[in-house]
C-alpha cells in the first residue's frame, strides 16, 4: 500500500513540476521584459553619442523596434548633418522608451502575443515640470525572433486598458469574497464525507492522519482569528 501511494505522489509531483516549467518557459518574466526595454532605451540613446549612417542606425534599432516605430521615432528626433545622422536631447521624448522606474509602479499587462508596459507619472510639486500627472506606456508584440516595440502612448487621462484592468480586478475581488463565505462550510462537509464514505475504508489508515491534520489547522486558524 505504501508503495502504491508513493508512486501516486511521485506522478503528481512530476506533473506539477512539468506544468510549472512549461508555464515559465512560455512566458517572459517581468525582469526579462524590463531588461529588454532598458536595452531598447540604450539603443535609442546611443544614436546621440556620435554620427551614424542609416545602415548603422537600422542595425542598432532593428532588434528592438518595429519598422513603423523606427520611422516615427527617427522623424521626431533624427538630424541629417554633414558628418552623418545624429539625435539630440529633447524636452519632448515621444517614441523614446519612457523613464520607467522598473519597480512595482511599472505595470505589465499580458495578452495573447502582446505585452503592454505602463506607469503613472506624478508631477513633482517642488520641481518645474513640462507635464502634469500622466500615464506613459509602450506595447510589445511577438515576432518570429522575439519581441519588438510597436506602439508608444502618452495620456493625461487613465487609458482604457487600465480602466479595464481595474474593473476586472474589482469583479474578481467580489467573486473571491463571495466564495470565501462558503469555503469553511464546504471544507468541513468534505472532511465529514471523506471520513465516512464507504468507498474509502480500505485506505483509512493513510487518510485519517491527513484529515486530522486538516481539522487541527482549521481549528488553529479560527483561534488565531478570535485572538485578533
Amino acid at each position: 500500500m505504501l508503495k502504491h501511494w508513493t508512486g501516486i505522489i511521485s506522478i503528481i509531483t512530476l506533473l506539477l513540476i512539468g506544468s510549472t516549467a512549461a508555464s515559465a518557459e512560455g512566458q517572459d518574466t517581468d525582469q526579462e521584459v524590463f531588461a529588454f526595454l532598458q536595452e531598447a532605451f540604450q539603443s535609442q540613446l546611443s544614436l546621440g553619442e556620435r554620427h551614424h549612417t542609416m545602415k548603422e542606425i537600422d542595425d542598432i534599432l532593428n532588434p528592438y523596434f518595429s519598422t513603423e516605430y523606427q520611422k516615427n521615432f527617427l522623424e521626431e528626433h533624427l538630424f541629417n548633418e554633414k558628418e552623418g545622422y545624429i539625435t539630440y536631447g529633447t524636452d519632448f521624448p515621444a517614441y523614446y522608451i519612457p523613464f520607467f522606474s522598473y519597480t512595482d509602479e511599472t505595470k505589465i499587462v499580458r495578452e495573447e502575443g502582446t505585452i503592454t508596459v505602463y506607469e503613472f507619472f506624478q508631477s513633482e510639486e517642488n520641481m518645474p515640470s513640462l507635464y502634469d500627472d500622466h500615464y506613459e506606456y509602450v506595447k510589445l508584440k511577438k515576432n518570429t525572433s522575439g519581441w519588438e516595440v510597436v506602439e508608444y502612448g502618452f495620456e493625461y487621462e487613465e487609458p482604457d486598458f487600465v480602466k479595464d484592468i481595474l474593473s476586472l480586478n474589482e469583479n474578481q475581488n467580489e467573486t473571491d469574497l463571495e466564495g470565501a463565505k462558503y469555503e469553511p462550510l464546504l471544507t468541513n462537509l468534505y472532511s465529514f464525507g471523506y471520513i465516512f464514505s464507504p468507498f474509502y475504508h480500505h485506505s483509512y489508515a493513510v487518510k485519517a492522519p491527513m484529515i486530522a491534520s486538516q481539522l487541527i489547522q482549521e481549528k488553529q486558524h479560527q483561534s488565531f482569528l478570535v485572538a485578533r
